[in-house]
């Protein structure tokens, strides 16, 4: 399976869902493969037909197995992942070397799924656990905003009024999202181990002209629109005793 079939497996045409799905991590083949995935019990899922949204926040490829987990309870696996993915997993702040693997070997796994199929949105938890912008590491750190995802609005006009989150905890980019659901009349829980109704606090800079610009000044955008590009390293000139930055 080549690159854009592993891509129109997740993300079908015709799919309600799949404008929103992210091509980054399926721009070059992983650098290895996985063999059988082995995926999770699901005890939580609503019915697909209850009016919920999922999103599931979990590290690396087991948000990805999740996922695969979901969709045979009735759900459309939106993969959102949008940090590039590097050969050298060595060097990423970010190793994203299973999520990737684990896309391409599950496309293979997706059953038949009706079009307007409720979505599952796929976000890495580990997405910003990078120490920054270290000399000689490839930045892939990312972050969610609330364009990434369909507006309150949208998924109202689906008839979704309910969205579940499968996290640890809720991160502060993700509550920019859901306090905007909140607001327009979206009721919220968090999958934690249980279920339990939660309430979206105003995060700082909600709604702000400088909240994207302030959130990406941190981080590393590469020509193709993701997240991901080589941190510069001061190089010693062994002649002039000038130094100089190449890429490491």
């Amino acid at each position: 399976m080549d690159n854009l079939e592993a891509y129109r497996m997740w993300a079908p045409d015709g799919a309600m869902w799949t404008a929103w799905a992210k091509p980054v991590l399926f721009a070059k083949p992983p650098r290895y493969e996985v063999g059988a995935l082995n995926l999770p019990e699901i005890d939580y899922a609503p019915r697909a037909d209850s009016g919920t949204a999922l999103i599931v926040d979990l590290p690396g490829e087991t948000g990805v197995l999740e996922g695969l987990a979901l969709a045979k309870s009735g759900f459309r696996p939106v993969p959102l992942y949008n940090g590039v993915y590097d050969p050298d997993h060595r060097a990423m702040l970010v190793n994203v070397s299973g999520v990737a693997a684990a896309l391409f070997r599950g496309a293979e796994m997706l059953p038949e799924l009706p079009p307007d199929a409720p979505p599952a949105f796929l976000l890495d938890a580990n997405r910003m656990r990078g120490l920054g912008k270290e000399p000689g590491k490839y930045d892939n750190r990312w972050c969610v905003f609330p364009q990434d995802m369909p507006s309150a609005a949208a998924l109202m006009k689906s008839g979704i009024r309910r969205v579940v989150v499968r996290a640890a905890s809720v991160q502060n980019d993700l509550a920019h999202i859901l306090r905007r659901y909140q607001e327009a009349g979206i009721s919220l829980a968090l999958r934690d181990g249980g279920e339990r109704a939660i309430t979206a606090a105003r995060p700082s800079g909600f709604k702000s002209l400088f909240y994207r610009v302030r959130a990406l000044a941190g981080l590393s955008r590469n020509a193709a629109g993701g997240f991901g590009s080589w941190i510069p390293e001061a190089v010693q000139s062994g002649d002039s005793g000038m130094r100089h930055y190449g890429i490491g």
